[in-house]
């Protein structure tokens, strides 16, 4: 069935999907991925376990998550009785509405257009300074459709077009607000979701592996944000979209500093099961925490979904000394079909259109960096600096 989004948003199609699961059944999977080509694709060699290991008091991790949780939480009480967004995280569609949440969007795009509207030839915005750096390379793109002829379980060329979804160095470089300038991770149905459940390895998730000049660091506040092709909806049909509702299509979200550890980031998502169809569900994304997707990214609008490292400082492989919080070389997203069967942190189910097709299952546009690690030089003037001050001190 093809995904006719001009049915949700009036004016042109942009695209079609499908979508279904793989291995990556809750937040505690660590991915080794290995380049392999039998087939021109690569995939997934190992997968372990990761544990989530004990507190550390001094990190203040979960002190600090917590505040920012119970803060967000607040927000939601106050918001009013008729608002479109119900939970107690950002309602994803940027602006004032939502800047007081700990997980609010990030502009894409700033200037006297206001925040977060798409540049354009004349409207004088541009992107935004914040962000100091954008992913750069892919070291592993292995879709869960087959890339081929555009169709019921290819990721290509659509009739018409002079554009690739399956392309993943459309997720390098700056963000564009264009919400055909992406990359599909592709989807599953159930029988495809069977079989990643028999074989992990054989038949993984969609994924994506993003790299950087200049790696990612652990700094204030969110450290980098991704940007997918998600939309308000303008229509209610018999399908799963409610106007005014987010189509999100959803992915889990992994940083390493090695290329071989992943550490996942804790997610949250609060949404009941869907009713009915979900061949175009929307859902009320304030319900939804740490997981790609959530913001708009398209029709003229640009937020992306903020991560924060300090998330991380209490997972197993960062105590473990495996993961560098501040010298993050890779960022690995991965697609969750969303049939409920893969499962935040929290082990809720996790729902979004299903099954999708075409450009099925998370569109990823681009990764923006916001606090990068200090380049080498950086450090040995800082080194340099430092000495002399020590100097200064023991000669007065």
């Amino acid at each position: 069935m093809c995904m006719s989004w001009h049915q949700l948003w009036p004016g042109w199609l942009t695209r079609c999907a499908l979508a279904a699961p793989s291995a990556d059944l809750t937040d505690g999977y660590v991915m080794q991925s290995l380049p392999v080509s039998p087939n021109g694709r690569f995939t997934v060699h190992d997968r372990r376990p990761a544990t989530d290991g004990g507190r550390d008091p001094a990190r203040g991790a979960t002190n600090r998550r917590a505040g920012r949780v119970a803060a967000s939480m607040m927000l939601a009480m106050l918001v009013p009785a008729g608002a479109a967004w119900a939970g107690p995280f950002s309602p994803g569609k940027g602006g004032p509405g939502e800047a007081a949440f700990a997980d609010a969007g990030i502009a894409g795009f700033v200037g006297p257009a206001g925040e977060g509207v798409t540049a354009t030839s004349t409207n004088g915005n541009y992107v935004n300074p914040i962000f100091k750096g954008w992913a750069t390379g892919v070291t592993l793109y292995d879709p869960s459709d087959e890339l081929g002829p555009y169709g019921m379980n290819g990721i290509g060329r659509p009739p018409g077009y002079a554009l690739d979804f399956g392309d993943p160095l459309k997720a390098t470089g700056q963000v564009t607000g264009s919400n055909m300038d992406i990359v599909s991770l592709g989807d599953m149905d159930a029988t495809e979701i069977a079989a990643h459940l028999a074989d992990p390895v054989a038949n993984p998730l969609g994924t994506l592996v993003l790299t950087f000049d200049t790696a990612i660091a652990n700094g204030a506040g969110a450290d980098f944000a991704t940007f997918e092709n998600g939309f308000v909806s303008q229509y209610s049909t018999g399908a799963g979209s409610v106007s005014g509702q987010m189509f999100a299509e959803l992915g889990f979200v992994e940083v390493s500093t090695d290329g071989v550890h992943f550490a996942r980031f804790p997610s949250e998502y609060l949404n009941t099961a869907p009713s009915g169809s979900q061949a175009y569900l929307t859902q009320d994304v304030s319900n939804i925490r740490n997981l790609a997707g959530k913001h708009a990214n398209a029709y003229g609008t640009s937020w992306g979904t903020p991560f924060d490292l300090d998330d991380l400082l209490d997972h197993q492989l960062v105590l473990d000394g495996l993961v560098d919080l501040n010298e993050i070389n890779y960022v690995k997203i991965v697609d969750i079909p969303g049939n409920g069967t893969f499962t935040d942190s929290s082990g809720n189910p996790i729902y979004d259109a299903w099954v999708t097709w075409g450009s099925g299952g998370l569109d990823f546009e681009a990764l923006g960096v916001i606090n990068q690690a200090p380049e080498p030089a950086s450090l040995v003037l800082l080194g340099i600096g430092l000495v002399a001050a020590v100097s200064r001190r023991r000669r007065s």
